[in-house]
Parts: C-alpha cells; sequence; structure tokens
C-alpha cells in the first residue's frame, strides 16, 4: 500500500511539473508574440487588436492564480484584469509609440514595484 502511494504522488509530481513547464513555455510563447509584433511593423489597428490585445488578455489569464481566474471569469474582479491586461497592452504598444497617455515613468515606476507575476515580466520584458 505504500509502494502504491509513493507511486501515485511521484506521478502527481512529475504531472505537476510537466504542466509548469507547458506553463512557462506558453508565457515564453505570448512574450515572443508580442515581441515579434514591436519588430514586426504592423501598426494597424486590427494588428494591434489580433496580436496585442489577444496576447496580453490570453498573458493575463495564463498567470493569474486560480481564484483569480475564477473572479475574473465571473466577472467579479473585472477592474483588477482590465489593470493587468491593459498595463500589458499600453507597455508593449509603448515600444512603438512612446509618451502614451497617463503611461507616465511615475505610473510604470509605481506598477513594476507591484509583486503580481504578471506585472513583473510586463515590466522586465517591455519596459
Amino acid at each position: 500500500m505504500k509502494k502504491l502511494l509513493g507511486i501515485v504522488v511521484l506521478c502527481l509530481l512529475f504531472f505537476n511539473a510537466c504542466s509548469d513547464q507547458k506553463l512557462s513555455k506558453l508565457e515564453k510563447q505570448y512574450i515572443e508574440d508580442l515581441h515579434e509584433w514591436i519588430k514586426s511593423g504592423e501598426r494597424n489597428k486590427q494588428a494591434i487588436r489580433n496580436t496585442v490585445q489577444k496576447t496580453c488578455s490570453k498573458l493575463t489569464m495564463l498567470m493569474a492564480t486560480k481564484k483569480e481566474n475564477a473572479s475574473f471569469v465571473a466577472n467579479k474582479n473585472l477592474d483588477e484584469y482590465d489593470f493587468r491586461a491593459g498595463f500589458c497592452m499600453s507597455a508593449v504598444i509603448e515600444n512603438v509609440w512612446p509618451n502614451q497617455p497617463g503611461f507616465t515613468k511615475k505610473f510604470k515606476k509605481q506598477a513594476c514595484k507591484e509583486k503580481i507575476p504578471l506585472i513583473k515580466l510586463v515590466c522586465k520584458e517591455f519596459i
């Protein structure tokens, strides 16, 4: 019985480790997609919606905790979702069109102090 329990625990740890690797790989893919958009020269509204907005939205959901995801899906915490996705979009777009309204040095410095994994990643990659 102890052997079986040990095998089950090892399997759970293995599957958890695999899912973490996929998550990390997906995060990297989304960040790469955003960097590619910056380099691409596609500046029309459709490209911004299809690439920057969708990718930042996916990244926001991907990097949220299970509890946060549930609250976002249930429309109970939309202000936080909007802040995170909007911050991501602004940071990416700032690389193409600097000095966006409201996206000041002071705001960026303050936001980048947040402990939220998405915000930390966006600050590291795009600010």
